[in-house]
C-alpha cells in the first residue's frame, strides 16, 4: 500500500488525479472546532443541513457535517463542479452516487473520532472502518454476527479477540455496501476465511459468490481496523489526510 500525504483546501493547486487501478482513501477527522464545523456545514445541500439540525448531540451534529462535508468538497474537487451544483442520487437499495458522473464510485465510513471516503474509477467499491475498544455484549455480538467457522478464528487467540472481531466486522461490512445491501443481508450468512491475511471469496447462504471481489484490510489510524472490497485486480490504494487550511 503506497502513502502519499494530500491537502484538499481551496488555496491548493494541485489535486490528486484519480487514475484507472487506484484508489483513494481518504481519513477525515471528526475532531472538529467550530469554524471548521460551519465549513462543513455550508457545504452541505440543504437536505443535509436540515439533517444536522434534527441530530439532538452535538458530536453527532460534528460527525455527520464533517464526514458529509468532506465528501461533498472532494467530489467538487475530483469532478471540478462547484460544490453547490453537486447532484448525489441514490441506488434503489440506499447507496449513494454521483449523478454529475456515475463513473466515480465511491464510499463513506466513520467510527469514533474518524471518517473515511474512497474513491475509484475503475469499479463499485466498499469501505468499512472500526475503532477498536471494548464491547459489553461481544459475546453475543459474535454468536450472532458469525459463522461457525468464523467465530472458531475468532475465538482461537483470547489475547486477540476483540481486534478478530472488528476485523471481521469490517471485513462484513465493507463486502455489503460494496455490492450495494448494507445490512439487508444478515452479516451470520455470509461467511468469510482469513488464511494468511487474505481474505477468500465469501460464501452467501452456504453458496460461493461469483463475482470477483477483492478484500484488502488497511488501519486508517492507531487503534482503527478497516477494510476495503473493490472488483479489480492489483489496486494501488493511496491513503490521504483531509485537512482544512
Amino acid at each position: 500500500m503506497k502513502r502519499r500525504i494530500e491537502h484538499p483546501d481551496e488555496k491548493q493547486d494541485v489535486f490528486p488525479l484519480l487514475s484507472s487501478g487506484e484508489m483513494h482513501i481518504w481519513n477525515i477527522s471528526l475532531n472538529i472546532s467550530g469554524n471548521e464545523f460551519s465549513f462543513y456545514k455550508d457545504a452541505l445541500s440543504e437536505k443535509e443541513s436540515k439533517s444536522v439540525g434534527n441530530y439532538k448531540f452535538r458530536e453527532v451534529k460534528e460527525s455527520f457535517a464533517a464526514s458529509h462535508g468532506a465528501l461533498r468538497i472532494l467530489l467538487s474537487k475530483y469532478l471540478n463542479i462547484p460544490i453547490k451544483l453537486l447532484k448525489i442520487g441514490r441506488h434503489k437499495k440506499g447507496k449513494p452516487y454521483s449523478l454529475d458522473d456515475p463513473g466515480l464510485y465511491f464510499n463513506m465510513s466513520n467510527s469514533g473520532k474518524l471518517a473515511v471516503i474512497v474513491f475509484s474509477r475503475d469499479s463499485e467499491v466498499g469501505i468499512d472502518i472500526e475503532q477498536i475498544r471494548p464491547l459489553p455484549d461481544l459475546d453475543e455480538m459474535i454468536s450472532r454476527n458469525f459463522t461457525s467457522k468464523e467465530i472458531k478464528f475468532i475465538l482461537a487467540k483470547p489475547k486477540e479477540k476483540i481486534n478478530r472481531f472488528f476485523r471481521f466486522w469490517t471485513i462484513k461490512e465493507a463486502y455489503l455496501k460494496a455490492i450495494g445491501e448494507g445490512m439487508r443481508l444478515r452479516p451470520d450468512q455470509i461467511e468469510f476465511d482469513i488464511d494468511n491475511d487474505l481474505i477468500k471469496q465469501p460464501v452467501i447462504k452456504g453458496v460461493f459468490e461469483d463475482e470477483d471481489w477483492n478484500l484488502k484490510e488497511f488501519s486508517p489510524s492507531s487503534q482503527y481496523v478497516g477494510t476495503v472490497t473493490y472488483q479489480f485486480e492489483n489496486a494501488m490504494i493511496n491513503q490521504m489526510e483531509f485537512k482544512l487550511n
